[in-house]
């Protein structure tokens, strides 16, 4: 009998860990985007991003792949910490999602500010890997 359930532990854990194995990929994808933003790695956040890629941003302005590359360029938008409280990730049919919440600390246009958002992102599998298909960020009220 020990033997039959250390036998359906495994297989299960084997299952799980398979399922979880794309999904810990795009996780630490995620945390690559959200590291190159910090250090201002430009041309590895282009190369992530699909060439459909849009971002929708807390006060609703939405930015395509060009312009959002353009605006990171400028030097009016710096990503000054990333603190990432909390984030999970969903893998079905070669799409994922990420969604998370945390502390972000920007400069705009000289401004600097500290927001607690939410966020949800989307890949799409590609031969090359995953890609980024589209950003969204929403502030949480206080």
């Amino acid at each position: 009998m020990k033997n039959i359930i250390t036998a359906v532990l495994l297989l299960v854990t084997a299952t799980v860990s398979a399922q979880s194995n794309q999904e810990v990929k795009v996780l630490e994808l995620s945390k690559n985007i959200f590291k190159w933003d910090l250090t201002n790695q430009v041309d590895s956040l282009a190369n992530v991003y699909d060439q459909k890629f849009m971002v929708v941003s807390g006060t609703g302005d939405i930015q395509r792949k060009d312009q959002f590359l353009t605006t990171l360029r400028s030097g009016n938008f710096i990503h000054n910490s990333i603190d990432i409280e909390e984030n999970t990730a969903t893998v079905e049919n070669g799409t994922a999602t990420v969604v998370g919440k945390g502390k972000f600390t920007v400069t705009i246009s000289g401004n600097k500010m500290s927001l607690r958002l939410s966020y949800m992102e989307v890949f799409i599998k590609k031969a090359k890997g995953w890609k980024l298909l589209a950003m969204h960020f929403s502030i949480i009220p206080n």
